[in-house]
């Protein structure tokens, strides 16, 4: 299992064509994996991450974070003596997905709907780390405004 750091994508820094770039060759090293996956940007501060995951209902498919990672697992308890198929094509295994989450990214939802789930990330910088604006005074009474960042 390869785990997605999905850090670059909220950094403001980079341009948008630039995130998505790096975004697509990180995609191109894991080709392999199951189930395969989509991640969105829904606005400046969100995210959504999407999984195909056909076949699997809520009980079977668990989302979770654990030391700065989001963690998808799903499990079907499927009896081989069942059924017997012909040909199957439709992948019933377990599987574990991780990505890594950048610091205050925050997972809001997770949502089964016609065999995609969707899970919404968004960032929440606590207001300290934010810009904010300094007033500054002069003694000749006349005010000067700096922009200073917040440590």
């Amino acid at each position: 299992m390869q785990t997605f750091d999905i850090k670059p994508l909220f950094q403001t820094a980079q341009s948008f064509d630039r995130i998505w770039d790096e975004l697509n060759t990180s995609f191109s090293l894991d080709h392999r994996g199951y189930p395969d996956y989509n991640v969105l940007r829904t606005d400046e501060t969100s995210l959504r991450i999407s999984l195909a995951v056909p076949g699997y209902q809520q009980s079977e498919i668990s989302v979770e974070t654990h030391e700065g990672a989001l963690w998808i697992r799903g499990r079907k308890d499927v009896d081989p003596h069942h059924n017997q198929y012909l040909y199957q094509g439709i992948r019933n295994q377990q599987f574990e997905r991780s990505f890594q989450l950048p610091e205050h990214v925050k997972v809001t939802g997770a949502r089964l709907e016609a065999g995609l789930l969707h899970i919404d990330l968004v960032k929440e910088v606590p207001e300290e780390l934010n810009r904010r604006q300094i007033e500054t005074k002069v003694d000749q009474g006349t005010e000067i405004t700096h922009t200073a960042e917040a440590a």
